[in-house]
């Protein structure tokens, strides 16, 4: 394995890191301050339910986290400062990496006792850490250093911004490798969205020369997709995402269909079928009414935003 320079006194900064926290702003990205801050909780919920016995659930946290956090989000987020050509950067992410492996292996230790052990041995061969020991099964356990609420905050709006592009993204078919020219306007959270640009742009597939962050915009964006999330909103660009002629035909028979069934309660409900029926059955054709009514609102809000 082929290690980024300076790897060593990357760990050992990031083993000191509980007295020293501010470094964690100052050096570190905010993916790094992330991962590590849920490092931290993670092991100190899992030393707590330990402790108490609770062995399953202490379990179950640390596979979450190590499958949930650590996999899914962190490593494919580390691609991006590995790929850069920034030695610096380089290694301060390689240490990220190793460490939160390091101490996962070792809360997973208890459970899984060989495969830890294997991966362990061979992580520490690779980067040639000797302080850590000779073996896992006599390594030290874990200690939480600092909680960053406002990086796992920031983390947690930037993760729903891209499950929701890409959610809207399959829901259209959009091909995986095509890059969306997207806007985000926020009033709170304009500086996150930038700063993390390329991040968003990497997971969700994002042009990044195309991608408009502003705290504000003058007009809502015309065949645009709105995506609200607290203050921030994201608009997708429609054009590039499907067919807008064949969508306007297929709303256009929705819109059809949906203003026929509103025709026909309104008048079955102005007949003397809402005096004679059963309450029970009446208030049931009303109920519909009102479903049609609403779903009718949004077609007409789809339509206006094709233009």
């Amino acid at each position: 394995m082929d290690q980024p320079a300076g790897i060593e006194d990357q760990l050992a900064e990031l083993e000191q890191l509980t007295a020293n926290d501010q470094l964690l702003v100052t050096r570190y990205s905010l993916p790094d301050r992330w991962i590590l801050s849920r490092l931290n909780a993670t092991i100190a919920n899992v030393t707590r339910l330990m402790d108490n016995y609770e062995f399953g659930e202490a379990g179950r946290q640390v596979y979450e986290f190590l499958w949930g956090e650590y996999a899914d989000w962190y490593i494919e987020m580390s691609k991006i400062p590995l790929n850069s050509g920034d030695p610096q950067a380089q290694a301060r992410t390689a240490a990220v990496l190793v460490h939160v492996l390091d101490r996962t292996l070792r809360l997973l230790h208890p459970f899984i006792p060989f495969v830890t052990e294997e991966i362990w041995q061979n992580l520490k061969q690779a980067i040639g850490h000797t302080s850590w020991g000779e073996a896992l099964i006599i390594a030290e356990w874990p200690k939480p250093g600092p909680i960053d609420p406002q990086a796992e905050a920031d983390m947690t709006l930037l993760m729903e911004a891209v499950r929701a592009i890409r959610n809207a993204r399959a829901e259209r078919n959009v091909e995986a490798g095509k890059k969306l020219a997207v806007m985000i306007a926020s009033t709170e959270k304009a500086d996150l969205f930038e700063t993390q640009r390329a991040e968003l742009a990497f997971l969700a597939r994002l042009d990044p020369d195309a991608l408009y962050v502003a705290d504000r915009l003058k007009a809502e964006p015309q065949g645009a997709l709105p995506i609200v999330l607290g203050t921030a909103t994201i608009y997708l660009p429609l054009a590039q995402m499907i067919d807008l002629a064949a969508e306007r035909e297929r709303l256009g028979k929705e819109m059809k269909d949906m203003s026929a069934q509103i025709e026909r309660i309104t008048k079955l409900l102005g007949s003397d079928f809402a005096n004679k029926a059963p309450a029970n059955v009446v208030q049931k054709e009303r109920d519909k009414l009102a479903d049609f009514q609403t779903r009718a609102e949004k077609l007409r809000e789809q339509i206006e935003r094709l233009g």
